[in-house]
């Protein structure tokens, strides 16, 4: 279960800083852009039709005119294709364009701007804080775990049953948890004590086991049930 949570931890984040850093260059390029472009009035001339992979939908892009500031007729497409269109026949724009290379022109408004830097930027949010959250997860387990195996108290627990946790699941499926019933190490009375997630279900070699349980004395809902005996070193 670790490993996989590490896993998806680490893949999410890299991907969601990827997105990050791309929506960041997005937008610093079109402020570069901005500061050293012309404004001039263009009208949409046409919807050009675009069909999607495997006839999914068709889009429609804006092609715009405009002169630049020498009296050259240029053309555009809009950056943007969407169904319905956002434009229509004979619509004014406000086009920006670089005087150096006037076919290099965006419609300027919030859409034909800031929609891919926004949509990189919002999706390299999104799986960054997913990936952290599991990282820190896992960061947080492992402390606890380490902190136990030095100064838990150990306790003998008896195996009691396996179950499915169905308020986790990863791709479809959900783990398994032990659960052994023990001593409170500092009263005595009987004490229910539960694993980490596992991914196998491991009954039929606990079976009339006992388990260590590693217990924090002052906190015993604070513990760890060591299944290495059975499943190797968990991590």
């Amino acid at each position: 279960m670790g490993k996989i949570m590490t896993w998806i931890g680490y893949v999410f984040t890299l991907i969601g800083l990827a997105f990050l850093v791309t929506g960041g260059w997005l937008f610093y390029s079109d402020h570069q852009f901005a500061a050293r472009a012309i404004h001039a009035p263009g009208v949409v001339t046409d919807l050009a039709r675009k069909r999607g992979h495997d006839d999914d939908g068709t889009t429609f892009t804006a092609i715009v005119q405009f002169t630049d500031a020498n009296g050259q007729s240029q053309e555009m497409a809009d950056s943007i294709s969407a169904n319905p269109p956002r434009f229509s026949k004979g619509d004014k724009v406000d086009v920006l364009y670089d005087p150096q290379a006037p076919s290099s022109a965006v419609i300027n408004d919030g859409w034909g701007r800031y929609f891919l830097p926004g949509l990189f930027s919002g999706l390299g949010f999104v799986f960054a804080i997913i990936g952290g959250t599991f990282l820190v997860i896992i960061i947080t387990r492992n402390r606890k775990r380490i902190w136990l195996q030095r100064f838990g108290r150990p306790v003998d627990a008896d195996f009691l049953h396996v179950y499915l946790d169905r308020s986790v699941e990863i791709n479809g499926a959900h783990p398994f948890r032990v659960v052994a019933q023990g001593p409170d190490p500092q009263t005595g009375q009987l004490q229910r004590y539960q694993s980490e997630p596992i991914w196998v279900d491991p009954t039929a070699q606990l079976e009339g086991r006992k388990l260590k349980v590693l217990v924090d004395p002052q906190k015993p809902a604070r513990h760890f049930v060591d299944l290495s005996p059975v499943l190797g070193k968990q991590t």
